[in-house]
């Protein structure tokens, strides 16, 4: 199996020598890798990816969906394409996406999160509607059975949130309120690595740069005394980008006084100890 998944276009069956069936069978076969749905000349078949391999594909929808990535930390090779057909498809597939997830090949982004960032991409309006239904899913929903990839919504709601403000703005601040809040608890003693909210309160973060107001600025200071790093940080930039670098220097000041005396929210003080 190449290092990179084995959900790569050398297994797929979309690839031109594999004549329809996924697998390894045609690898040594001679001649050149065509994508037989982008009509595309795969050179490095084995360290190549899309969303439409059977590993994520599985009824073998066959409208090219999302981009092309290449090598072992996937970088984007040719962009997804952009027409009516793919629109369509895209917006049908979301539709179609429950609370409750099914496994799915754990390498990359799933099929459902690759069709909420195109989406997002494409600023596609006709999604708003199943949108502001996914960002109310349970996060912690998992897959009937066994669940050995440990699948769950958080991502899908995190990505649906950001997504969901890009194309409406302030018309989805309740929501972007609402999960603002997740999984923040009044604790000393943070962990990240057991945070399971915060790629959902990182996402809010990124759609509020979406968004204007006093209610969008207000979040984004909450965003500022996130105990997790990343989402503080991305609070900061943002909050620059909005108000100007020397007004968020003076909250940041403001809420670090504040920590220091008042232990029961020291998040400067965690920062302190663990940078």
């Amino acid at each position: 199996m190449p290092n990179g998944g084995s959900d790569c276009c050398g297994t797929c069956w979309f690839n031109s020598k594999n004549e329809g069936k996924p697998g390894y069978h045609n690898s040594n076969k001679k001649g050149i890798v065509l994508c037989t749905i982008r009509n595309i000349e795969i050179s490095d078949p084995f360290y190549t990816y899309c969303i439409n391999h059977p590993h994520h594909n599985p009824t073998k929808i066959s409208v090219p969906l999302g981009g092309i990535y290449t090598g072992e930390d996937r970088k984007l090779l040719v962009n997804a394409p952009d027409n009516e057909e793919t629109r369509l498809a895209l917006v049908e597939l979301l539709e179609k996406i429950e609370e409750t997830p099914v496994n799915e090949y754990p390498a990359g982004r799933s099929l459902d999160e690759e069709i909420i960032v195109q989406i997002g991409l494409l600023l596609e309006k006709r999604a708003v509607p199943k949108l502001k239904q996914i960002v109310k899913f349970n996060p912690l929903a998992n897959p009937v059975g066994d669940n050995p990839f440990n699948k769950n919504r958080i991502i899908t709601v995190g990505l649906s949130i950001e997504v969901l403000a890009k194309l409406i703005g302030n018309e989805a601040m309740t929501d972007l309120e609402r999960l603002s809040k997740i999984g923040l608890t009044t604790t000393n003693n943070y962990d990240p690595k057991q945070d399971k909210f915060a790629p959902i309160r990182y996402h809010v973060i990124r759609g509020l740069k979406n968004c204007d107001g006093k209610e969008a600025i207000n979040l984004l200071i909450e965003g500022l005394k996130d105990p997790h790093q990343e989402i503080k940080a991305f609070s900061k930039d943002i909050l620059e980008e909005k108000i100007g670098e020397e007004k968020t220097e003076e909250l940041i000041n403001d809420i670090n006084k504040n920590s220091q005396k008042t232990p029961r929210n020291n998040w400067w003080g965690f920062w302190k100890q663990n940078k």
